[in-house]
């Protein structure tokens, strides 16, 4: 071989290749059967200077494929002609065994049957000898550039699909919020783009459920939110996956839960067979929401309210299944929280006993609620409490048997009537800024309401607070009196109307009837303000809420921040962090 004279530079060790300094070096691998032809490239050439390692010398391709489990080379440089095993061979063995380099083939044989056997194994280059130093290392300067930008290609290839997957959640829910608050629009394919951010759900039939907050017992800052908007979608997903056959999305909607679903499949996923597509039944789907109301109240304390859409032909009508969903959540403010409310195409108040007649005509026009609140207002002016309080039971009543009209429609009801209300105190000549101040917090809140149950607290305690006003100027019936000092002896004991009844030697009935004309309130409820009060006191204190729960006379923390909440709004928790 005809080799230029030069300085002898020793192989770096392999102690400095082998350790922390591998990542500063392209490892070079050298398989020679010739000794001096072998020193020779190894000691004449400064390969660390050009930030190449010697990771080993092989005299033939056995050793070389042997040093490659030691030593997986960037880059192969290898005679063809050796003995035990060629240089070909030695390159097929290694890339069918998984390993990545660059060969370089060096040889003596300038036949085009070898060329051509090494571009198909993908030499970077072909080297005939004899050769200088200059040319192999202009050789491998050029496979290790080469083999440099492959590097750095696939490492950008690599970060964007890293940062395609960490983004393609938040791209799913960002897509899918924009299909259920928006029709389809023309030549728009979601078919396409379900394919290319990997959803579970496919274009054959879809539903969409609303799973809405009711309360949570859990005190968050923001960072905690956040983790528990996660675990929710996990859960839901979990518990649902069987029964929608893996076909289900799981994304939030402003302070909503949402998942889109679509029909599973008892075959092959993929089937073109339409036979095999079912979509879960109301019977088989109650049961299952269910479980998804218990699985996020026993592991996030939370208690939630769903509902559920009807089954759609296609993905492009998932706007109309979530319509349907919130028209169905409307259900709520009737029912109550902690519901499972299925949309359905029948009236609303077709089975529920009223008139249908009455449907079309605005709930500021009926004249069952104008009746009823005459009567309620003119027992007020004639200090008749008591029957005021019946009838506005009646009243809040009627609202469940009509219960066609919209929330919206029920809370505008509700402001006119605190108005006529208004104009009662003004006839007593009730001018107190408490008063007042009740009246316009009370209006305030109406449009926040989500229950009917919340209204009709909203409207109890203005009329309480009316009919307080009212009776300012006279003195409290004595057994009142005396219950009132027995509620603050007793409040945090198990007391109750019939316990308080026999310690004043008076019926239930006459006590309750007492309480509602002395005070607009009946005995449980002035107990249970009175107790939550107390409650509030000790929150500043900055005591666990479970211990507030049993010092103000409450067993069962669950029904602690549920009266809590009737009466102040907010949860005890929520209250604790308002306060400090």
């Amino acid at each position: 071989m005809n080799w230029i004279a030069g300085k002898v530079k020793e192989p770096v060790p392999s102690s400095i290749w082998r350790g922390k300094g591998i990542d500063l070096f392209m490892k070079l691998l050298i398989a020679e059967d010739e000794i001096s032809v072998r020193e020779g490239m190894v000691r004449l050439i400064d390969w660390e200077s050009h930030g190449i390692v010697i990771c080993g010398e092989a005299g033939n391709g056995s050793e070389a494929l042997s040093i490659m489990e030691s030593c997986s080379p960037d880059i192969l440089l290898t005679d063809i002609r050796m003995p035990h095993m060629d240089g070909l061979e030695l390159i097929e063995q290694a890339q069918s065994r998984g390993f990545k380099f660059r060969p370089i083939i060096l040889s003596g044989y300038n036949e085009f049957s070898y060329a051509k056997q090494a571009i198909r194994l993908g030499a970077s280059d072909f080297i005939l000898k004899p050769c200088r130093p200059e040319e192999i290392l202009r050789t491998v300067l050029e496979a290790k550039k080469a083999a440099e930008f492959q590097e750095a290609r696939e490492s950008r290839l690599k970060e964007r699909d890293q940062s395609w997957n960490r983004n393609i959640p938040l791209m799913k829910s960002q897509v899918l919020s924009q299909w259920t608050r928006y029709p389809a629009v023309p030549l728009e394919d979601r078919g396409r783009l379900m394919l290319e951010l990997q959803m579970d759900i496919q274009n054959a039939g879809v539903q969409v459920g609303l799973i809405r907050v009711d309360t949570s017992q859990i005190p968050l800052d923001e960072r905690d939110v956040v983790l528990l908007r996660y675990a929710a979608v996990n859960i839901v997903k979990e518990t649902l996956d069987n029964v929608y056959g893996g076909r289900i999305e799981v994304f939030q909607e402003g302070n909503d839960l949402l998942w889109v679903a679509s029909m599973a499949e008892r075959g092959r996923r993929g089937s073109a067979n339409t036979s095999l597509i079912t979509a879960p039944s109301q019977e088989r789907l109650g049961p299952q929401i269910r479980v998804l109301q218990g699985n996020l109240e026993k592991y996030l304390k939370m208690t939630v309210s769903i509902a559920l859409g009807s089954w759609k032909a296609s993905i492009n009508q998932a706007h109309d299944s979530y319509q349907e969903s919130v028209q169905a959540m409307e259900s709520r403010f009737y029912q109550g929280r902690g519901g499972v409310f299925f949309y359905s195409e029948k009236l609303r108040g077709e089975d529920s006993g009223y008139d249908n007649s009455t449907e079309s005509t605005s709930i500021l026009d009926n004249e069952r609620f104008d009746l009823c609140e005459k009567e309620m207002l003119d027992y007020l002016r004639h200090g008749s409490f008591e029957q005021a309080l019946d009838q506005l039971d009646a009243w809040l009543e009627m609202f469940k048997t009509q219960s066609h009209y919209s929330k919206q429609e029920v809370n505008l009801r509700a402001t006119t009537f605190m108005i006529s209300l208004q104009r009662i105190a003004k006839e007593h000549r009730i001018g107190a800024f408490e008063w007042k101040n009740q009246l316009v917090n009370s209006m305030e809140q109406l449009p926040q309401v989500e229950t009917l149950e919340e209204l009709a607290t909203i409207v109890k305690k203005i009329m309480q607070h009316l009919v307080e006003a009212c009776s300012s100027n006279r003195t409290l019936h004595r057994t009142v009196q005396s219950v009132l000092e027995l509620i603050k002896e007793k409040y945090n004991t198990n007391l109750t109307l019939e316990a308080v009844a026999r310690e004043a030697y008076i019926s239930n009935t006459y006590l309750s009837s007492l309480f509602k004309q002395e005070l607009g309130v009946n005995f449980l409820d002035y107990l249970h303000q009175y107790r939550i009060e107390k409650a509030k006191e000790l929150l500043q204190q900055n005591l666990k809420i479970y211990a507030v729960a049993r010092l103000v006379g409450y067993q069962e923390e669950r029904h602690f921040s549920s009266t809590f909440k009737k009466w102040t709004g907010v949860t005890p928790s929520q209250y604790k962090s308002s306060v400090h």
